[in-house]
This record gives structure tokens, C-alpha cells and sequence, in this order.
């Protein structure tokens, strides 16, 4: 393919990370189909074909040095080229046919199963948390293993109504996609920031930059006798800790936890489009290396919908069809609570499914 590169100084050509073999090709492809979970076969329009193997990675797809060398070496052994997908994922891309079992196998000795395609359990994806991240208020991570190793059959089978993708965000800023995922857990922190006055004063802290740091709209300067300091709204904060990262002298967050799980949420263009995901279980238990609490929940929603949802309907749909009532007491759960505080108009307008105003 002739084509010139794309700018310098952006980012590298992705053209350049493709055999020359799958690059004629760009452009043709026509149909795909589900062989067996975890195996593609994407159709192009001269009749040729291409299969795609999807594996599980660990939480958060973090990798050692010795795991992507094993990567790589399947890479050249069977594939075209390799690819991380959106859900922290891996895919072999073009994977020669008549290695296809030898290579499934040998994937599974290894213990990177095929699957997580069509009407299966998804990767479950997650945040990095408190691995390189300071807001964290769960482990994201260790909740993603355990999720994964507790449904691992529902990824190795497409037995389930449609696809299911669970998401799970370590705080409330959401970068895990908690809230625009079929089941989302939500990392929340029981407390509102504290202002320690005299610290605060004392450490001459940039108003300006604190009060455009917050999401909500939750900080407000308010002017006192020895200065400048701050109020937080605590109707409008959502515990980001975002202010603790710009004023860690004069802000403070007790840093007891929990999650919220949420469900409905649909991040894709298809039905009726994106959709915010509605807190069903408030206030969980997030005891680290004892999540039962959390599964046991997700559980009753994933095993309703396994009952009564209809061929091809998401988690979404299904709750839209039987009505947020009846589903809400079949699973045992409470009032629903929104994501969006729609209060205020001018300050709740979203560009994105982030969890923030």
C-alpha cells in the first residue's frame, strides 16, 4: 500500500505494526463470525479469511516482561500481529488455521484461556488502583480476579442472553468505565474531605487551581479574617479526592471504604445508544481477599438475566423491558439511585460516560 505516513511528532504509524499480508487487505472485510469462544473468523470480500484468537489477561491487563515475551513469541509462531483490545485484553490477529488447536492448547497449558467472545463474560476490566494510583479507595484489581475467578466458566461458554461486560472503577472518577458497563462496581469513599483550617492557611494554597480542580463544583472559596479558605459542598462532592491531590497540606480524606454496584449501563452506538448505568446495591462490603459480598450480588442480577432475558438482549434492555421495579425486588434491592445529580442544569451537562458533572 502506497500511502504517506501520517504526521511526525503525533504518534508512531500503526501501519508500520502490520504484516504486509494483513495491510492488502484493509478496507475488505465484509462479515465475521464466532467459530468457538474466543475464536473469529472475519470474512473478507475475495472469499479469503482471517481468525482472531481473544485470551484473558490478568486485571488491569498488567504484564511482566517475561509474559509479553510470551506474547511475542506467539506472535511469530502463529499469528500476523497481536493486539491489546478495549477491555484489557489480547487478540491474535491472523492466526494460521492449521495451528489453530495446537495454539488453543498450548494457550490454555499456559493459562491464558480462549474466550470472552459473543454471548459470553467479557473480560472484566478494571483500573490499576492502588498499583501506581493515589485516589484509590479499593483494589480494583484483586475484585476483577475475583469476579473472574468466580464466573470463569461464563467466559469459556456463550450460553449467556448476550454479551456481558463488567467494569470496575477504583474511585469515583471512574477511569475503570464502572458506569457505563451491563453490571459496574464503583470504589467510593464513606467520607467527605476535610479542611484543616490552619493548615490550610499556612500553606499558601493556589484557590484558583483548587476550586477549577473539583469535578462537581463542590469547593467554594469563602473569605475569613486570616484569609482566603475553603467550603465543600457535601451534597455536591463525590468524594474524587481530587482537592486532597492539590491541597494535601490543608485537605485530608479518611480513607474508609466501600463500592457501590451499579447495573444497566451500555457503553456501545447500538439500540438506543449509550447509557449511564443506575446504582442498585448502595453500600457494599469491599474486604480485601473476601468479596463475597460483592459477588453474591452481581451473582442474583447476572442469574435472573440467564433466566428471563431473551436472545440478544443486553443486561440494559432486559431491565428496560421488565421494568426497573420488578427488577429491582427480584434482586433484593432498594430504591435506585442515579448517577447524575440533575439539579442544576448548566453544571450537569456530560461530554462522556465519566463519573463526574
Amino acid at each position: 500500500m502506497d500511502a504517506p505516513d501520517l504526521p511526525a511528532g503525533i504518534m508512531p504509524d500503526y501501519r508500520r505494526e502490520i504484516p504486509a499480508e494483513l495491510l492488502a487487505r484493509q478496507g475488505s472485510w465484509v462479515w465475521h463470525e464466532l467459530v468457538q469462544p474466543g475464536v473469529i473468523r472475519h470474512l473478507a470480500a475475495d472469499g479469503s479469511e482471517l481468525l482472531t484468537v481473544r485470551i484473558l489477561l490478568p486485571p488491569n491487563g498488567l504484564l511482566s516482561a517475561s509474559t509479553l515475551r510470551d506474547l511475542a513469541r506467539w506472535v511469530r509462531e502463529y499469528a500476523l500481529t497481536g493486539r491489546r483490545t478495549s477491555r484489557q485484553g489480547f487478540e491474535f490477529v491472523g492466526v494460521r488455521p492449521a495451528k489453530l488447536e495446537k495454539f488453543l492448547a498450548e494457550l490454555q497449558a499456559a493459562g491464558f484461556p480462549a474466550g470472552g467472545t459473543g454471548n459470553s463474560l467479557h473480560q472484566v476490566k478494571c483500573c490499576t488502583s492502588f498499583i501506581h494510583c493515589q485516589n484509590a479507595a479499593v483494589d480494583a484489581p484483586s475484585i476483577a480476579q475475583a469476579i473472574t475467578d468466580y464466573f470463569y466458566q461464563d467466559f469459556l461458554q456463550q450460553e449467556l442472553p448476550a454479551p456481558l461486560k463488567i467494569s470496575i472503577g477504583g474511585c469515583p472518577n471512574q477511569c475503570g468505565g464502572g458506569v457505563e458497563a451491563d453490571i459496574g462496581i464503583l470504589g467510593l469513599y464513606d467520607a467527605v474531605p476535610e479542611v484543616d483550617e490552619a493548615r490550610f492557611l499556612a500553606a499558601n494554597i493556589d484557590i484558583g487551581l483548587l476550586v477549577s480542580w473539583c469535578p462537581t463544583g463542590a469547593i467554594r472559596p469563602r473569605q475569613t479574617e486570616k484569609g482566603t479558605l475553603v467550603t465543600i459542598d457535601v451534597d455536591r462532592c463525590v468524594r474524587c479526592t481530587s482537592c486532597v491531590q492539590v491541597a494535601p497540606e490543608g485537605i485530608s480524606l479518611k480513607k474508609k471504604s466501600y463500592v457501590a454496584i451499579a447495573a444497566g449501563g451500555h457503553g456501545g452506538n447500538s439500540c438506543k445508544g449509550p447509557e449511564m448505568a443506575a446504582i442498585v446495591f448502595p453500600r457494599v462490603p469491599a474486604r480485601p481477599l473476601d468479596y463475597s459480598a460483592i459477588i453474591d450480588r452481581i451473582e442474583v442480577i447476572i442469574n435472573y438475566w440467564r433466566r428471563a432475558g431473551k436472545p440478544g438482549e443486553r443486561l440494559a434492555g432486559f431491565i428496560e423491558r421488565t421494568g426497573w421495579s420488578d427488577f429491582l425486588a427480584t434482586i433484593g434491592a432498594g430504591p435506585l439511585e442515579e448517577l447524575v445529580d440533575k439539579r442544576v442544569p448548566q453544571t450537569s451537562i456530560r461530554r462522556d460516560l465519566h463519573f463526574r458533572y
